[in-house]
């Protein structure tokens, strides 16, 4: 009875939730709890068929040697948590693919950055773009301000509202820092139109961790636990991920579970500019007279004689 009592309440409109706490690590990270976990099912790096996002392009959401997540929006511009976000100098590798021992890439966190607004979302700069091959990912765009418990408000208009989202945390296994990755589910069906969680007031989009005998429920439920903020939340549309949310937070009230995340759409102005203020850098001028000298060089060399 608990779960359809609570569901209620975050429905309330211009409601400010308070019983809420940042996903921030005041110590060793916690794994996200999955229901029904398995390694091959949720861990990104058991590199399997299994796995709930196999056929997607992950290799654009990465974790800092410092513990923090990064999903790219550019291939050098990168989204986090502005309470739990990486350092200035941080080294990131990315993955191509979901084999630990395929290629990857290893990038450094610069000092051009910012927090968006007053929002939890925080901006970024790598050193250098990804190179080809590595994604980036779409964004929400669409504007959401309201949602009710009547099937009124933008959010339950918006294409989103009872999706099967992907759910990012840290892996229960013992991965190294850069491959601690599992990978949940949840139905987007929580709207806050404002909360207030540890100084941050803004709107926020989330889920209620539902139970295997309500109608809610998804395999794979995922709660998120401190060490998972910063990480993606992802909705497929058109076969493609669209990253919707950055994770933020989750209740702390014993009688329910839900998973908040800043919704990025209502950001996505400011993100943009981000990205166009900070383009992929063009070659240098060096580099573009080496690569005419060199093919000045293939241009001339003598064609070998017939027998």
């Amino acid at each position: 009875m608990k779960r359809y009592l609570v569901k209620m309440l975050p429905l309330v409109h211009l409601c400010v939730w308070v019983s809420a706490c940042l996903l921030l690590a005041a110590g060793p990270s916690q794994a996200v709890l999955i229901d029904g976990f398995s390694s091959d099912s949720n861990d990104r790096f058991a590199n399997s068929s299994s796995f709930t996002a196999d056929g997607y392009d992950l290799s654009g959401v990465a974790l800092s040697n410092d513990s923090k997540w990064l999903t790219m929006v550019s291939p050098n511009v990168y989204l986090s948590a502005n309470h739990f976000k990486p350092g200035i100098g941080a080294s990131v590798t990315f993955y191509g693919s979901n084999d630990p021992l395929g290629g990857s890439v290893v990038r450094t966190v610069t000092n051009n950055r910012e927090r968006i607004l007053s929002s939890d979302l925080w901006i970024g700069t790598l050193d250098s773009p990804l190179p080809s091959g590595y994604g980036y990912y779409s964004f929400a765009t669409e504007d959401i301000t309201t949602g009710t418990g009547n099937g009124q408000g933008s959010f339950n208009a918006s294409p989103y509202a009872g999706e099967n989202a992907f759910i990012f945390g840290r892996s229960p296994n013992n991965f190294a820092i850069s491959k601690d990755m599992s990978v949940g589910r949840n139905r987007l069906d929580l709207w806050w139109d404002v909360v207030s969680v540890k100084g941050t007031v803004d709107s926020a989009i989330g889920s209620l961790v539902d139970e295997s005998d309500d109608p809610n429920y998804v395999q794979h439920e995922a709660y998120l636990q401190p060490g998972d903020s910063g990480g993606p939340m992802f909705v497929d549309i058109g076969g493609n991920l669209r990253l919707v949310g950055i994770n933020w937070f989750i209740d702390d009230d014993p009688a329910s579970d839900f998973n908040g995340q800043s919704y990025v759409g209502n950001y996505d102005g400011v993100i943009q500019e981000f990205i166009e203020a900070n383009p992929i850098p063009e070659p240098s001028a060096q580099a573009l007279l080496a690569s005419a000298l060199l093919l000045a060089a293939c241009g001339t060399r003598s064609r070998p004689s017939r027998m």
